[in-house]
């Protein structure tokens, strides 16, 4: 087996480029996952993992040998110093280990519902990769049967959406691609248009969920643009207080439980 001592191996600078730039994760196709559990996550989510980095000071041998053996894997093992494993990593907690893996094509052109009444979000330019992470953990949750990012300003491999998702990013089937592609499809299955606005809206509970539904949320600073506003119902959740909105991942909750309400699952 391989080992890395030095924090200035061609492979470690590797890893950190693809940690901390959008640009390097696209240049290599590629992308990073620290910890037992979400590795494990996307084994099962039939990732094509290529490196596995371990750090025997963290994780020992036979701990890590009883966990790598449970998966039918090509991945290559390497082992790394405590101080090399510090610098590849983003968080001093992930047991040990983290892998490289190569991204899945995720276009929406050859996908269809397998029902007559799917549940859908998209996300209309959202920016923070930690609320992308946490609504697609309230996706997993909820049983929506597929996320859209539409027109994207943030990248869905970023470590901190997959952090945030605490395994929802392994478990929710996701699409990247351009609005007019986003609402053709949605047009062409009839499936029903909800876009979340504070204006001219209906209370969300007054909506009808137990038909085919896509939910539409907007970016963190200015909502949805004019695109989804101009033909969709539009809805609103109420707000009770002094402030006028709720965060776009809190927002998502609120409206993905009321389509779990009223189909009563």
């Amino acid at each position: 087996m391989k080992h890395i001592s030095s924090i200035y191996n061609l492979s470690v600078k590797n890893v950190v480029a693809i940690q901390a730039k959008a640009k390097a994760r696209k240049e290599s196709g590629c992308f990073t996952v620290e910890g037992l559990r979400e590795l494990q996550l996307a084994f099962m989510a039939g990732y094509e993992v290529t490196h596995i980095y371990w750090c025997p000071e963290i994780l020992n041998d036979d701990a890590f040998k009883s966990w790598i053996t449970k998966f039918n894997h090509k991945s290559e093992i390497v082992s790394v110093s405590l101080e090399v494993y510090r610098k590849m990593v983003m968080r001093d907690s992930t047991e040990g280990v983290i892998g490289i893996l190569k991204q899945k094509n995720n276009t929406l052109k050859n996908w269809q519902p397998k029902n007559n009444t799917p549940f859908i979000l998209v996300l209309e330019a959202i920016e923070k990769p930690g609320n992308l992470g946490a609504i697609l953990r309230t996706a997993d949750a909820s049983g929506v049967d597929a996320v859209i990012i539409s027109d994207p300003h943030t990248d869905i491999y970023n470590p901190n959406v997959i952090r945030s998702s605490v395994g929802g990013f392994f478990s929710v089937l996701t699409f990247v691609c351009e609005n007019r592609q986003v609402k053709d499809f949605l047009k062409n299955f009839k499936i029903n248009i909800y876009a979340a606005s504070l204006q001219k809206s209906i209370k969300h509970t007054d909506a009808d969920f137990t038909k085919a539904t896509a939910l539409i949320m907007g970016s963190e600073a200015k909502g949805l643009s004019t695109f989804w506003l101009k033909d969709s119902t539009t809805i609103k959740i109420s707000m009770l207080g002094h402030v006028d909105s709720l965060n776009v991942s809190v927002a998502t909750a609120v409206l993905a439980y009321e389509v779990v309400r009223q189909r009563k699952f």
